[in-house]
């Protein structure tokens, strides 16, 4: 995937500030994603959602040791990023330990809960949305925040990210549809993946 530099939090969170915005891109990689991707190679999975009522959580995993997390709950948008090659990344090197402490500084408590210790060490760049953007940024480094454009900001990005991901051509108009409603008919889901 393209790594798009994205400068300021503000300019990252300005096209996302409809929640359901973002939320259906996420939705729309999730069903292409879900529906290409045979059970028996669930390893595979590049994205994975996880609702319980509270919370919507989606989850991606790259495979290249890169991972985003975007968790929707009814007060706030939580978004931890997790890129191994970043001068952040606890496992890389002795970074410190109150690093990631930082990142997480003022986040409320109840929503502290949502990570576990080994997925706060996960991180290399975390921010939250509560009607403004909130993030403690480390040193000046992005932390790579270019994980971010898993939430394409346009069709064509999406489109040309599942042409080369998944090795496929689709339907422009049904790939269209599912961009920008995150949903797809199970007779249109199947004339998509069958193209």
């Amino acid at each position: 995937m393209e790594r798009t530099k994205i400068t300021t939090e503000s300019e990252c969170f300005m096209k996302y500030r409809d929640w359901n915005e973002m939320q259906r891109k996420l939705e729309a990689l999730y069903v292409l994603d879900n529906a290409l991707t045979d059970p028996s190679e669930e390893y595979l999975r590049l994205i994975r959602k996880i609702e319980d009522g509270e919370k919507l959580h989606y989850h991606i995993d790259n495979g290249a040791g890169d991972s985003l997390s975007v968790i929707f709950t009814k007060k706030l948008l939580l978004v931890k990023g997790f890129a191994h090659e970043n001068a952040l990344n606890l496992f890389a090197k002795e970074q410190e330990e109150s690093s990631v402490e930082r990142m997480y500084a003022g986040l409320p408590e109840e929503y502290q809960s949502l990570f576990s210790p080994e997925e706060k060490r996960e991180t290399t760049f975390f921010l939250w949305y509560d009607g403004e953007v909130h993030q403690n940024s480390i040193a000046e480094k992005d932390g790579g925040k270019w994980l971010l454009a898993y939430a394409f900001e346009s069709f064509k990005k999406f489109r040309d990210f599942a042409k080369d991901y998944y090795e496929q051509d689709f339907s422009e108009s049904l790939l269209r549809k599912l961009y920008e409603e995150g949903v797809l008919s199970d007779k249109e889901l199947e004339e998509l993946i069958s193209d």
